[in-house]
């Protein structure tokens, strides 16, 4: 999971379907200070622009990026993985973030982008335990 995580390019495996991914710059996998562009379209019609940078990196254990540029004004997505007793691992998300600045920026960040993140993550982890059951060694 750490390997799967730690490439930017196995993004596209995760995203729901309403959220189109356009364009990815990255130099390869995870490594701290390196840099991840990409672009995506929500829904369609709405664009985002990220920049990102691994900050952490702490194989096969902790991957942690921060987006230097984009939607939010922070955002920072840590992934822990620890085996699980039952065999595979268990993936940890935590994501701090901050999306206005002003009142009523604070009010949409806790009213509807707290929702559409936990809904994002909800996905994207279903999707990678479907990645995981389909590439079991």
């Amino acid at each position: 999971m750490f390997e799967f995580h730690g490439d930017p390019r196995n993004i596209v495996h995760v995203m729901p379907p309403t959220l189109k991914l356009v364009k990815l710059e990255t130099d390869g996998p995870a490594q701290e200070g390196r840099l991840i562009d990409f672009e995506c379209r929500d829904w369609g019609f709405i664009p985002m622009r990220w920049k990102c940078r691994w900050q952490k990196v702490q194989p096969p254990r902790v991957l942690v990026d921060e987006m230097l540029s984009g939607p939010f004004a922070l955002f920072v997505h840590e992934h822990r993985f620890e085996p699980s007793p039952a065999g595979g691992c268990v993936m940890h998300d935590t994501v701090t973030y901050a999306f206005g600045r002003s009142w009523w920026g604070k009010l949409i960040s806790e009213i509807g982008v707290r929702a559409y993140l936990h809904l994002l993550f909800a996905y994207r982890h279903a999707r990678t335990r479907k990645w995981a059951a389909a590439h079991k060694a």
